[in-house]
């Protein structure tokens, strides 16, 4: 594995200075919501709005595009954990899986957490992803609660 570049984009400005960059964000973060994903302008205006609520984009790559991972996340607080990290979406390119890229990516998000100050770095993984319970453990990660949905 080749060492790693990483792009942040924290907002709506930084999104406009990579804009040639929004189809290959939109393909990778496709990898991990192909049923919500499917189409790139819609994809921007969610972009759009989640980096004005304060989301921020972590890009993996080699240089340039494609990517070979993408983490989205928010920095804040609350009463639970104080200041923390939440890792909203990460995902790795599916020829890149098992390679140590999701190991290194993981490893970047935790510096960025430290760096911001903050206490934990949390997530949600959905059940139906076995391997990411599996990776997420091996990195130190503990189930603490269950989340729950209700559709309105």
């Amino acid at each position: 594995m080749s060492t790693l570049h990483y792009t942040l984009i924290r907002n709506t400005s930084e999104l406009d200075a990579h804009q040639q960059w929004l189809p290959a964000i939109f393909a990778i973060h496709k990898q991990l919501r192909p049923q919500t994903m499917t189409d790139v302008a819609a994809y921007e205006t969610l972009l759009r709005t989640m980096l004005g609520e304060n989301q921020q984009i972590l890009l993996a790559h080699n240089g340039e595009p494609p990517f070979v991972g993408l983490a989205m996340f928010n920095i804040h607080h609350n009463t639970y954990q104080n200041k923390m990290l939440f890792l909203e979406d990460f995902v790795i390119d599916e020829a890149q899986r098992g390679t140590q890229v999701g190991s290194t990516i993981l490893a970047e998000i935790e510096r960025l957490a430290r760096e911001n100050g903050c206490e934990h770095v949390g997530l949600d993984s959905g059940v139906h992803r076995p391997r990411a319970h599996k990776f997420y453990f091996t990195h130190g990660y503990i189930a603490e609660s269950f989340h729950f949905v209700k559709p309105l």
